[in-house]
């Protein structure tokens, strides 16, 4: 009986463990395909490599630029979402490049950061993105 015990707490666990990684997978790729709607719709360039912390709320990726010859690194030091006019918005704060005039840029104009509107295909899911 014991022994039954411990197989059902050990794949209790396992399932947990899973549920997490599913939930967090699920956060990342939805933050991920945002971002990269939003800097792609913009004409800002094409998003790849990006890489959530969901715990951390940090996000990193590479942009290459409309136009450029070089990819630029951003890192997303902050996200969180922010209902304005009851639409949930994904806000970029503590943004840092590998171009030092553009960091200071966001550091010194935009230091509210950039507001995301998520769209109606994604209400609510500001809730989803912080793990409520």
């Amino acid at each position: 009986m014991l022994i039954f015990k411990h197989i059902v707490l050990l794949v209790g666990l396992s399932v947990s463990v899973w549920a997490d990684f599913s939930m967090d997978s699920i956060r990342s790729k939805l933050l991920s395909g945002v971002v990269s709607l939003y800097f792609e719709t913009k004409g800002y360039g094409k998003v790849e490599n990006a890489t959530v912390d969901t715990v951390k709320k940090t996000l990193h990726f590479t942009l290459m630029p409309e136009g450029e010859a070089q990819k630029l690194t951003i890192d997303i030091g902050k996200y969180s979402v922010k209902k304005i006019e009851g639409e949930d918005n994904l806000v970029l704060q503590n943004i840092k490049t590998n171009r030092t005039w553009l960091t200071r840029f966001f550091a010194n104009e935009m230091e509210k950061g950039i507001e995301i509107p998520m769209g109606t295909a994604s209400k609510r899911a500001g809730s989803l993105l912080l793990g409520f």
